[in-house]
């Protein structure tokens, strides 16, 4: 049985890997603020587990047994999310945080139960997928057609699909955005941005501009009628 270390190690190699990006040691150092040599023992011991291989170019991949795991536990977390934001009206910003905690206790009848409670949702507050009630990892980006905010152009529409997980602090990132009016379903108009690191785009609420670093963590949907 993988510890909650473990479990979060392979949580975000899931999403990287859903996102397109390599998984290597430098990025679950990044993501984890922990030292080279901490993420190669616990790449060593997920290897050991039968939940990773680890190729001669140092990138990172799960096994079958790795995938369907990790699926169990974003399920549980996701499923918490939604428990806590929908239900007990926590901001999503808390339950993230909450489910953390909850993830890693709940058992797969409790994770049924909530699922049938909340009507089987397809996605967590965040909009990520919900392994077992739609598709998951690449195959819902795919489906959903769905691009980076980044390489949105000037006159696209856009409907935000998801906010991606794969940050080093995921707290900090729901303040900011949600402090620019961002979650899912949230349209945006893409406006000319004369600052090249930024992109620019007209809201509900008004003109707003993000990082564009920042704008890369939030997929997309192009809607009818945009570039």
């Amino acid at each position: 049985m993988a510890s909650a270390v473990a479990e979060e190690y392979l949580e975000t190699i899931y999403n990287m890997t859903m996102e397109g990006e390599p998984v290597i040691g430098a990025r679950l150092a990044e993501k984890f603020r922990v030292s080279r040599a901490t993420v190669t023992e616990t790449i060593r011991r997920l290897v050991a587990g039968g939940y990773a291989v680890q190729h001669a170019n140092k990138t990172i991949d799960l096994t079958p047994s790795g995938r369907a795991l990790t699926e169990e536990v974003l399920r549980r977390h996701r499923l918490a999310e939604r428990l806590l934001f929908d239900l007990l009206g926590m901001d999503w910003i808390s339950a993230h945080e909450q489910a953390h905690t909850l993830e890693h206790s709940m058992s797969e009848e409790v994770a049924q139960r909530i699922s049938e409670q909340l009507g089987h949702p397809l996605t967590c507050p965040h909009g990520n997928p919900i392994p077992g009630n739609t598709s998951s990892g690449l195959a819902f980006l795919r489906e959903q057609q769905a691009i980076r905010l980044s390489d949105t152009v000037a006159g696209d529409t856009v409907r935000v699909v998801l906010i991606s997980e794969v940050v080093e602090d995921e707290s900090e990132v729901l303040r900011r955005l949600a402090d620019k009016g961002i979650h899912p379903g949230a349209r945006l108009s893409l406006v000319e941005d004369q600052c090249e690191p930024t992109v620019s785009f007209e809201t509900a609420a008004g003109r707003r501009s993000l990082p564009r670093d920042l704008a890369a963590k939030i997929w997309v949907a192009r809607e009818e009628g945009g570039s």
